[in-house]
This record gives C-alpha cells, structure tokens and sequence, in this order.
C-alpha cells in the first residue's frame, strides 16, 4: 500500500513545478508547500489571534509544535487521523467551532491545508515562527533588514555606482534614460531641491563656464554646506512635529502666540546644518532634560513635545495631539 507521502506526490509534483519550472524531491516540494502556501494562510487568517500574548481558545498556531499540543477544544492536528484534524474541521465550518469566525477560507486555501496536513505537517526548520501579520510586515521590512552591500552591475558605461543601479532597472523595465540635462538646467534642479532656492546668476555663469571634471560634486557640497539646506529640510520635519508659531484657536483670555517657538524651529535647522545623527535628533526632541550627552540650547529640541494646537485649553485634547506625534 502506498504511503501517504507517496499518494500525495502528483499534487507536489505539479506545484512544485508551477513554481520552479523544474521537478522537485519531495521534499522540496513539501517545504514549498509551507512557504508558499501554508505560512502566508496561517498568518494572514490566524496570525492575529493565536500568535503572541494573543491565544484565543488557549490556541497557539506559532510552530509545528503549538498546533500538535492544541488549545482547550484539543489538538488542531492529529497526524494519526488527519481527516479528523480540528483545524480542518473549523475552516470547514462543519462543527461548532468555525474559523476564521468572519471570513471563511476559500476552497484552495482548504486543499492547501488538506494536503499540508495528510503529509504530516511539514514544517521546515528554517522557517521559524509563524507572526501575527503586522509583527510578519516588521520583520520583512526593508527598513528592519540587515545593512548589506549589493554587487554593483557592471557592464554599464555609468559615472558612478547610482547610475549603474538605476540605468539596470531601467534596462529590466524596458526603459532608456533621459538625456543628460545641460549645465544651466542642471544647477536650476539641485539648486532647488537641496535648498529650495533658485541659483544666483554669478552660481549660474561660474558653473556653466567651468572646465572643472568635479564642477558638479563641488556644487552639491557647496549647497550642502550652506545653511539654506538646513532652512529648506527642516520645513518637513517641522510639518511631522506640527511646529507653528500660534496655538490655533483660544479663549480671548489666552496668549496667541508661542512665544518662544522659533527657539524650536532654530535648533532643528541647526541640527541638520550639523549633520546630528538621526538617533541623537530624536532623542533630544524627546527627552533633552534627561540625555546625559547635550548642550544647553539642546532643551529647546522639547519643543517638540510642548508646541502644537490648545483645543480651546481642553486638556486631554492637548495630552492627546501631543502622544500621536509622538
């Protein structure tokens, strides 16, 4: 008689071939199954209430393990009997207990599980833990990965190494760069975009005329240097932390203005003029009187914390406004 592992490998071959373009062992297929399959279900359909402090019916679905302990209705799988499994009972919906409570699983979604679990439940070691969605989105950010350093394309006839990234992508879309702007529009741009201020006519006439080869990386350091860089980006960080130098709307009674507000405004241009490392940006903004390396005009980064709308003095209005910025 056949083993189960065998009976099942039509359905493994055929998936693991839609995925690969070629045949995979068993399994392989079995850990694509998982991956492609499995995992995505079980997060996306019961992340959110059976992983973490959440485990609802004592149910946790985080390892291969968890699903074999079960929760109070008993084991979710049972690899002896697995047509009788709980799991498939309740994405059946043909008992009392039917999950997820509000949006059933589709029928593929259900053959998917079927047949994960008819194998015994693989589940590959290098797999891990199965997240709650919005703890999966963190971990697969690319803000949270791992700093590497990317093997730079080089069959391209490029500047530098920005170029080579962007002209491949292009080549993969299908694409041609656009031509190379002339001097006098190309000073125009970046003039604006890092200071957000036109060129002066003598800028314009020195950079156009220039023979230098490093004309253009001497423009940017230039304008990097200068303290309209830090005028021009710090307006977007103040639009973050709601900087304005009136209360909005008070009582008759109620000082308009915030009186020393510039002191705020002042010290984050100053911070990006001074390049400060963004961690050292934030924490003085958040807790200046309690970080042990600052200066003394560091305190106006509180700021931060204290500026912003008065709700007509309404004080869980302010204390509100003030925890969503933050």
């Amino acid at each position: 008689m056949l083993s189960r592992r065998l009976r099942f490998t039509p359905f493994l071959f055929a998936f693991a071939v839609c995925l690969t373009g070629r045949a995979l062992t068993a399994d392989e297929a079995s850990d694509e199954l998982f991956e492609k399959q499995i995992r995505p279900l079980l997060i996306a359909k019961c992340g959110e209430c059976h992983t973490g402090a959440q485990t609802s019916g004592g149910l946790r679905i985080e390892s291969r393990a968890d699903l074999l302990k079960g929760g109070d209705s008993g084991k979710a799988i049972d690899l002896e009997h697995p047509e009788k499994s709980l799991l498939l009972t309740a994405v059946r919906r043909m008992g009392e207990l039917e999950m997820p409570p509000e949006d059933s699983l589709n029928k593929r979604e259900i053959a998917a599980l079927e047949s994960w679990i008819k194998l015994k439940a693989p589940w590959p070691a290098s797999s891990g833990k199965v997240l709650s969605p919005a703890a999966e989105r963190a971990r697969t950010h690319w803000a949270f990965q791992p700093v590497q350093r990317p093997e730079i394309p080089d069959d391209l006839q490029v500047r530098n190494p920005i170029d080579a990234f962007v002209l491949s992508r292009l080549e993969h879309a299908e694409l041609s760069p656009a031509p190379e702007a002339d001097k006098r529009t190309l000073i125009r741009r970046v003039c604006y975009t890092l200071t957000g201020l036109p060129p002066s006519p003598e800028q314009v006439a020195q950079f156009v005329t220039s023979n230098d080869e490093y004309a253009y990386e001497k423009l940017i350091d230039e304008l990097l240097e200068s303290p309209q860089y830090g005028e021009h980006w710090a307006r977007h960080w103040l639009d973050v932390a709601r900087y304005s130098d009136t209360k909005g709307y008070v009582y008759a009674r109620e000082e308009r203005f915030w009186v020393h507000a510039w002191s705020y405004r002042d010290w984050v241009v100053r911070a990006l003029n001074e390049d400060m490392p963004y961690d050292q940006f934030l924490r003085l903004q958040i807790a200046a009187d309690q970080v042990d390396e600052k200066r003394q005009s560091d305190q106006a980064a509180m700021g931060f914390l204290t500026l912003g709308r008065r709700f007509l003095g309404v004080p869980w209005e302010i204390i509100d406004d003030r925890i969503d910025t933050l």
